[in-house]
């Protein structure tokens, strides 16, 4: 087992509360990671009348997006796991900010893959590993709600951007709106140069140090430690599953709107991130604190509530392409966001029950691997149905088939919550004291 000498250097003593400013700073990153991202897909009829590209050319690019965030994503974990996660994370978003801000000057849709595709996940496979890892580090009894708050980012960001991006376009031009989400971007990075601070170098007022590890964990070691632990694995899969009906919402639904129901982008916009993520929104916050509450009685309540959440919006999901009503679509947008919400309180949470700590930023990492492998064809599907079989009958057939993505994952969370839990549960709390004794 490899391991390194913790730092000689003292310790730093910061206050309490520097628990949540740390998540508050994190939280305004992930809302320039997801928006960065975003724009895209909100964009998407500008961008495709700019370069002359069928639907299915026109989604290569989420294609590339995410077929390279899983192949890099599980390196970032590792380096997650071996390197200062302060440095990491102020890197990775100044790059992903400049290469946001690049993809507004692209001239062809070679250019967009460059930039949008290539340069902006390269950067921003780095930031989820590290980032869950460090919250974790500072919170123990909140682990749930903070994790939650930090999942939150997505969902406004989304909704921000899904009326200002869309906005801005309309009005300047798609080349704009990543210039401003690009522009606001690189000036939170320069606001973590200052507050972001390294968890293995502080303690609390009170007493309590945060919780590392200095063991640094070999390729050899984490692979042993995951393909030994079924619930980790079955928890990737829902995961998985959530990723793959995620990357395709949000790439596709703005353009869904705009052809299906002849909105304008701004409406599409507003309309399409705007009723899910505000459910999505509230409710991860009521699963948070419900979960962080149940899991002290019963920790395996955590995947328990992941499962019926996936169970129940399954078929939500599946009706989407076929409703005729902007009403009833709203209603099926809202009802997935709750189930989306309580589903996505958890999603580390109920891993990391299971995971040594000196595994997590990895296995956040070979989650990711897996999710983004089989979730980066979402969008293309849902164009290649559309090329297909037309709108119509297209998107229905895309949307039933999103649907039963969600039938996998709650199948695998279900093994997960009533079978193997308590058991993998138990081992890494005899790992961890075990390492503990030992340091």
């Amino acid at each position: 087992m490899n391991s390194v000498k913790a730092s000689s250097q003292p310790l730093k003593t910061v206050s309490p509360f520097y628990r949540w400013e740390l998540l508050a700073l994190l939280f305004l990153a992930y809302f320039f990671h997801q928006s960065d991202r975003a724009i895209y897909g909100i964009v998407a009829t500008s961008i495709q009348d700019a370069f002359d590209l069928n639907n299915n050319t026109l989604y290569v690019t989420r294609t590339v997006m995410f077929t390279l965030m899983a192949l890099i994503v599980p390196i970032a974990g590792y380096f997650g796991d071996r390197f200062n996660k302060r440095k990491l994370l102020i890197t990775c978003l100044f790059c992903w900010s400049i290469a946001t801000v690049c993809t507004g000057c692209v001239t062809s849709i070679l250019g967009m893959i460059v930039f949008n595709s290539v340069g902006l996940v390269v950067a921003e496979a780095f930031y989820g590993p590290a980032s869950t890892s460090l919250i974790a580090s500072y919170h123990k009894e909140t682990r749930a709600i903070a994790l939650s708050v930090h999942q939150t980012a997505v969902y406004l960001s989304v909704i921000v951007s899904g009326f200002l991006a869309a906005w801005v376009c309309e009005r300047f031009g798609w080349r704009g709106s990543f210039w401003t989400f690009g522009g606001a971007s690189i000036l939170v990075g320069l606001l973590l140069i200052f507050r972001l601070k390294d968890p293995a170098r502080v303690r609390f007022a009170e007493g309590s140090q945060t919780e590392t590890s200095v063991e640094k964990p070999s390729v050899r070691e984490f692979l042993s430690m995951i393909f030994r632990n079924r619930s980790a694995l079955l928890l990737t899969v829902g995961f998985t599953a959530i990723v793959f009906v995620n990357n395709a919402y949000l790439n596709v639904v703005p353009k869904f709107l705009q052809e299906k129901y002849e909105l304008s982008q701004t409406a599409a916009g507003w309309n399409g991130m705007f009723w899910h993520h505000i459910a999505a929104f509230g409710c991860i916050y009521l699963g948070g604190w419900l979960s962080d509450k149940m899991a002290k009685k019963s920790p395996s309540y955590r995947p328990k509530q992941q499962f019926f959440a996936m169970a129940l919006g399954a078929p939500i999901i599946a009706f989407i392409g076929s409703v005729n009503s902007l009403t009833a679509l709203y209603a099926l947008f809202f009802a997935m966001g709750i189930c989306r919400g309580f589903y996505e309180c958890n999603t580390h949470a109920s891993v990391f029950e299971t995971v040594p700590v000196k595994y997590r930023s990895t296995t956040v990492g070979f989650m990711i691997f897996f999710a983004f492998i089989i979730g980066a064809w979402s969008s293309q599907m849902v164009g290649a149905f559309c090329d297909s079989f037309g709108v119509e009958k297209g998107y229905r057939y895309a949307f039933a088939v999103l649907g039963v993505a969600w039938i996998i994952g709650a199948a695998a969370v279900g093994c997960a919550a009533f079978g193997t839990f308590k058991g993998d549960r138990q081992r890494r709390i005899e790992f961890d004291e075990q390492e503990r004794r030992e340091v």
